[in-house]
């Protein structure tokens, strides 16, 4: 019996899709990372925290009848029917070397460490690539008018996966960009929170040992009905 046949035996619904070229069938709810698996494949590289915070796992893929290339992390992305997949795990970059203790906020810094961020075309292609639906091009434009907050708060949610840097005509690398926007502006911009330093103290003081000692104590079934609750309150507050 094929593969095919025992996964419907067993009421798995099986679709083609296609990597690097080849085909394979797949359960229909797998996420890229999991076809890819399924199919008998290790993965040595592009693949890292598989919960969409590492960006290690870009992939481009193509859908039946579309002119699109469409972007997606392979441990988030659901295949689909007769998906043309191909993902870069890597992308190379020269990333500057700055010591963020002496950078000065400043649009001459700016210009000194990535110069290239200038030659932006504003086209929106990183746009249209980034997988975390973040505005690339306004924060390249933001990066024109030295407008650190905006750039650091819009791109926040940056995984670096490069997928943004692969079809810039004038290439730059956003990511790299906005990565010295987030840390320029919470070392020299951003005002120090009391509550983190008020808690710091705390933890120097040793405040929180007893209570650490006690969880660290308890059995596993324990911790999760705590956690359990702690979660069941914060929806209920």
């Amino acid at each position: 019996m094929d593969q095919r046949k025992r996964e419907e035996k067993r009421d798995v619904t099986l679709i083609t899709v296609y990597f690097y070229g080849k085909k394979y069938d797949v359960p229909e709810s797998f996420t890229i990372i999991q076809a890819y698996e399924f199919t008998g494949h290790q993965y040595t590289k592009g693949c890292g925290c598989r919960g969409g915070a590492c960006g290690a796992c870009g992939t481009v893929y193509r859908l039946p009848g579309s002119y699109k290339i469409e972007v997606g992390l392979a441990c988030q992305t659901v295949v689909q029917p007769d998906m043309y997949i191909v993902q870069i795990p890597f992308f190379p970059v020269n990333k500057s070397i700055y010591d963020i203790e002496n950078v000065s906020p400043t649009i001459e810094t700016l210009g000194k460490i990535y110069p290239e961020v200038f030659r932006c075309l504003q086209c929106n292609t990183c746009t249209k690539m980034c997988p975390q639906d973040i505005k690339v091009m306004e924060c390249m434009a933001a990066a024109h008018r030295w407008d650190i907050e905006t750039m650091a708060i819009q791109s926040m949610s940056c995984v670096m996966c490069g997928l943004c840097a692969v079809r810039c005509p004038a290439e730059i690398v956003p990511y790299t960009i906005m990565l010295l926007s987030r840390r320029i502006y919470g070392k020299h911009i951003l005002k120090p929170s009391k509550n983190v330093r008020s808690m710091l103290k705390q933890i120097k003081d040793r405040q929180f040992d007893a209570e650490l000692d006690t969880l660290t104590s308890l059995d596993i079934e324990t911790l999760q009905e705590i956690y359990k609750k702690q979660q069941a309150d914060k929806r209920s507050a």
